[in-house]
Formats: structure tokens, sequence, C-alpha cells
């Protein structure tokens, strides 16, 4: 009976953490959507003055980048990037979690540089806060390292629930994607099942119910098409792999430029470029929600989605070595949609007699390039699932998920966190032989 009581308890503080992280997370949405349209605004109003839209853009998304990249260098350099990493650092005791630095530089940070424009996501900023809030509710009570690594992952997991409205799939993000040091038994399911739920029920309660992208329930595809799923899988495979080569590629390079040149100098150029697309080519920029639900209504030629696809591709590579807090997510949502919609379109038009729907490829495109990037492909397909309620659609992108990190996983690429979890472990280590 008194284990019984110990864990209701601690389930009880699961459901707190989910909670804070549902609220936390629905106000730095609701943040960034303020940021973004009070920017806007602003420089419509300067225009009037006769002031070029593109200079104020320029300017100001420059200036909202160096001082998040200020912030993160100054108080809290964990919080730049993602965060993702940071928590599986934390679970084989490698990286520390400083929950009182963390969440105030990763919100206000966070705000700054989605707010700017940069292609990059809310979801990672939102696990590292709910991670840091698992940490702190732990630190409180003063539980049992035990413990404290469970509320951790339940705090993820509801980041990742509240980011995207998909509770099932930040619990299975836990389950497949944290494994490494999680305390998978019974009461630490439950902790992460509770958490996720609690955060999922805050959320809708400020943000709505409905679906987190806006796409039509699409009809189940024929088996005989299913072989383009097959085919499509190889593609976006090779997509994801490129990704991941270039992200780590980009980041040395950065790595060896800010030996040469200040950090916020780097910050404010990449800032400054990106704020100059968001008036002269929107749809390269911003963390990609509001491109897949325009890419999935409209009907853009090939040439352009091919285009757009190569833009977002380098604007991503581009945004994230900057090291201020943004998730890479939604961007590979983002360029999964771009990349499906362009292989529908070359399908539909070397096969018009298949009967093909441009759109499935698409949400397929969405969950494989996250997967085979991520290599977590079961989370992939709920988060899809859920995430546009396409619950039929389920074999289709299992299939192109499989495939896709199958890839990778046959190319010997590390799963994408992994390698940022390396590169920040490899950079600590530099700074404590530096420092002795």
């Amino acid at each position: 009976m008194e284990e019984r009581g110990k864990n209701l308890i601690f389930l009880g503080w699961a459901l707190v953490v989910g909670a804070l992280t549902g609220l936390i997370g629905s106000i730095f949405q609701l943040g960034i959507k303020w940021i973004e349209g009070g920017r806007h605004h602003f420089i419509h109003f300067l225009a009037v003055a006769h002031i070029p839209a593109w200079l104020v853009a320029t300017v100001s998304s420059a200036l909202m980048v160096m001082l998040a990249a200020f912030l993160v260098h100054r108080f809290a350099p964990e919080a730049s990037g993602s965060g993702v990493q940071e928590i599986e650092g934390a679970l084989i005791d490698k990286r520390p979690v400083r929950w009182k630095r963390i969440l105030p530089v990763k919100f206000v940070s966070g705000l700054l540089s989605l707010g700017a424009g940069l292609v990059m996501g809310r979801e990672g900023p939102t696990i590292q806060m709910g991670g840091a809030l698992g940490k702190m509710i732990a630190v409180f009570t003063k539980m049992s390292s035990k413990h404290s690594k469970i509320l951790l992952c339940a705090g993820a997991g509801a980041g990742l629930a509240t980011a995207f409205n998909a509770p099932i799939a930040g619990i299975l993000f836990v389950l497949e994607e944290l494994r490494e040091g999680f305390c998978n038994n019974f009461i630490g399911v439950k902790a992460v099942i509770v958490a996720c739920v609690a955060a999922d029920i805050v959320l809708r309660i400020f943000m709505g119910s409905g679906p987190d992208i806006l796409v039509k329930a699409f009809a189940l595809p024929p088996m005989h098409n299913y072989i383009f799923f097959i085919v499509f899988g190889f593609v976006v495979g090779f997509a994801a792999l490129a990704f991941n080569l270039g992200l780590m590629g980009v980041l040395r390079v950065y790595d060896n430029l800010q030996k040469r040149i200040h950090y916020l100098i780097l910050a404010g150029f990449v800032g400054g470029v990106i704020g100059l697309l968001t008036v002269l080519f929107p749809q390269v920029t911003g963390g990609g929600y509001s491109i897949i639900e325009k890419a999935l209504h409209l009907n853009l030629p090939l040439m352009f989605l091919l285009l757009l696809f190569v833009c977002r591709f380098g604007t991503t590579l581009m945004s994230y070595p900057t090291g201020v807090p943004g998730g890479i997510f939604a961007p590979m949502l983002a360029l999964g949609t771009l990349l499906g919609l362009a292989f529908g379109k070359s399908c539909v038009g070397l096969f018009p007699d298949a009967h093909l729907v441009i759109g499935v490829f698409a949400v397929a495109g969405m969950g494989a390039f996250f997967a085979a990037s991520v290599r977590a492909p079961i989370t992939g397909v709920v988060l899809i699932v859920e995430m546009t309620q396409n619950y039929l659609l389920i074999i289709p992108i299992l299939i192109t998920c499989i495939i896709a990190t199958m890839v990778v996983v046959q190319m010997g690429n590390l799963p994408i966190y992994t390698q940022l979890l390396e590169r920040t472990l490899k950079k600590q280590e530099e700074q404590e032989l530096t420092a002795t």
C-alpha cells in the first residue's frame, strides 16, 4: 500500500510537469505569433513613412537574432539549437540541466529567433523547456536520480505533445528516441503518458482542438499503388541523408568561422539575410507550417516546388548553426511535404492512368523525412497521423518511413541528434582541456 501511495504521488508530480509544459508551450506559441505579427505590422508602418520594407526587415531580424545569440552565449550555452541532444546527454549523465538558466533563456531567445523568421521550429525549445520543468519539479521534491530522469523524459515528451498537439507521438518519442537512460518500467511509462495527456489538455484549452496542420482527409490508396511509396521511400531516404550530412558539415564550417569572426557578427549576418528573404521570398523563411498548408492547398508547378525545396533546404542549414534556440522538426516536415508534392506530380505526369493522389505523397513525405533523419520511424508515422488526422494513411506512411530509415541506416549515418550530441560533448571536452 505504501508503494502504491508513493507511485500515485509521483504520477501526480508527472501531471504537474505536463500541465506546466502545456502552459509554457502554449504561451510560447502565442508569443511567437504575436512577435511575428508585430514585426510584420512594424515593417508596414514604417513603409508608410517611405522607409523600405526590405531594410526594416533586414535590420530588425539581424538585431533580434544577435540578441538571442548573446543571451544564449552569455547565460546558457546549452540552450542553443534544438535542445533534444541536451536531454539525451542529461539522461546519460554527460550534460547538466541548469533549469534556472535554461527556462528563461530558451523562452526569450526562442521567441526572438523564431519571431525573426529563422527556418527553425518551436518543438525543440518546447521539448527542452519541458525537460527543464521536469528537472525543476524533481529538485523541489528532492527525488532520486532515477525518478528525476523519468520526470525529465516526461517533460520532454510533454513538450513534443504541446508543440504538435500530438500526445501519442510525445509518448513514443520518449520510448523510441530517449530510450537510452530512460527507466522504461511500468511507472516510468505511466508518468510519460500522464504528462503528455496533461500537456495536450492544457494546449487545447489555449489553442483549440483542431489538427496542427489543416490537411484534407485522403482516401486509402489501392494496394497496387504501394510500389510508388516504396520508390518514394528511397528518394526521401537519400534526401534525409543529404540533410544530416549537410547540417553537420555546415556546423563544422561555422565552428571554424567562429575562430576568426565574432559569433554576434555571424548571427547578425544570417539574421539579416533571413530578414531580407521574409520580404523578397517569404516562402523560404519561418518554421514551415505556413508553407506546408499553402503547398498542400495550392496547385504549385513542379519546378517551383523543387525550387522551394532547395531554397528551404539551404535556409534551414543556414539558420541552425547560429546557435540560437530552434528545432529542426518543423523544417524537416516542410521539406518532406515539398519533396512529396514534387514526387507525386512527377508520378502523375509519368503514369496518368495510375490515379495517384499527390497530397498523399506530401503526408507520407512529412513523416518519412523526419523518421529517416532522426531514425524514429514509429514516432514519425504517429506524429503525422495525429497532426493531419489522416488515420487511413498509416500503411503508405509506414512503408515510406521504413524504407527511408533503412536507406540512412545502410549508408552508416547516425541519427541527427546523436551526431549533435557527439559534437556537443566534443566541444565540452575541448573547453575542459583548455580550462585546465
